[in-house]
């Protein structure tokens, strides 16, 4: 059947209205598509050294480098509004966009201090204020990403070590699990909660792997050094558990219903573990997150996570295998024992009204 038989009977049938709708253009190449990116990122880096130059060789203040970065988001913006589907100027306006962010960035340094919380701050505004403008999805993951990170970093700055990844852990919460968002701004909301996951887990990957020092983390003092991991890790797990909760309330489960104590039970069993193991209740967040919302990138990436803190939890050095070991093992029993319990309350999930 032709496509003009099958709009036809479609139209008959009641199912579609007005004229048909012009064929799209059949997409180029994969290859092609790659080469046209490539040469839109050398095209862009070029351009970056040549304003990185001609700025640093002129001024010594941070003046400069903001106008010169503000040049390069506003040309990025106009290109990425202006001239759409094509592979060659949307991977060149990409580049550009992240050039004069470099740019804005190092100017922001200039002026507020090298690795001081105000510079952060400043940083975390600017990506913010380029994810609401630049309606592009890679674009908006990444800059969501950038506020991210800026804000942990400026976090970490104010003295608050261990706080930053439970105040992402909440914003990742708060995006995915809130339906309306995805109804009405999906096309905004979806790349933020895709680049606010990403934040996380490079800033987990980073602590793991004990780089915090490359980017002049301010040590805190008094009570915060020696409980604010803890203390992060323990919020983190209330995270879990109130993510985990209300995704119990929207399957029907009412609170006080058998049911939704056995889920309780079992959310509070794998947080009060979570503590012990820095990294995996904001894995487990994010696989949580995953499952409900059907999305296999979610946890894919959880996956990762959680492969990569039981790998750092079991190699480092702070208590003995053994230890470890049995930890891992009860860890792991319970986790099965509070499968067997919700298994056992499937019958209360499907019927939720007879509670």
């Amino acid at each position: 059947m032709t496509t003009d038989g099958l709009w036809a009977r479609l139209s008959a049938n009641g199912s579609v209205q007005g004229p048909q709708p012009e064929p799209t253009p059949p997409a180029s190449p994969w290859f092609v598509r790659l080469m046209l990116g490539v040469a839109g990122w050398i095209g862009a880096l070029f351009l970056l050294g040549f304003v990185g130059v001609s700025v640093g060789s002129a001024m010594h203040d941070g003046l400069p480098f903001m106008l010169a970065g503000a040049a390069c988001c506003g040309a990025a913006l106009t290109l990425f509004r202006n001239v759409a589907d094509h592979d060659f100027f949307e991977q060149f306006a990409l580049a550009l966009s992240l050039a004069g962010q470099a740019l804005i960035a190092i100017g922001i340094g200039e002026d507020f201090g090298s690795g001081g919380f105000l510079q952060y701050l400043a940083i975390a505004v600017v990506e913010a204020a380029l994810v609401w403008a630049v309606p592009t999805f890679l674009h908006r993951l990444l800059a969501a990403c950038g506020t991210a990170i800026a804000v942990a970093l400026a976090i970490d700055q104010a003295g608050l070590d261990g706080l930053a990844a439970p105040a992402l852990c909440a914003a990742i919460a708060l995006v995915w699990l809130d339906p309306a968002k995805w109804t009405s701004g999906g096309r905004l909301w979806r790349p933020v909660g895709y680049g606010l996951v990403l934040a996380l887990l490079l800033i987990e990957a980073t602590r793991m792997l004990g780089a915090d020092d490359l980017f002049g983390r301010n040590l805190p003092a008094g009570w915060m050094a020696g409980h604010g991991p803890l203390l992060g890790r323990v919020l983190t797990g209330l995270v879990l558990a109130w993510g985990a909760l209300t995704l119990t309330s929207y399957e029907g489960l009412l609170p006080g219903s058998r049911g939704f104590l056995i889920a309780a039970g079992a959310v509070v069993l794998i947080g009060g573990i979570s503590v012990s193991a820095p990294g995996l209740g904001a894995a487990l967040l994010i696989l949580l997150l995953g499952f409900a919302s059907g999305t296999r990138v979610l946890m894919i990436a959880s996956i990762i996570g959680l492969l990569g803190s039981a790998t750092h939890f079991y190699y480092s050095l702070h208590t003995t295998l053994l230890v470890k070991a049995g930890i891992l093992a009860i860890t792991g029993i319970c986790l099965l024992a509070a499968s067997l319990f919700l298994r056992r309350a499937k019958s209360e999930v499907e019927t939720p009204h007879d509670a």
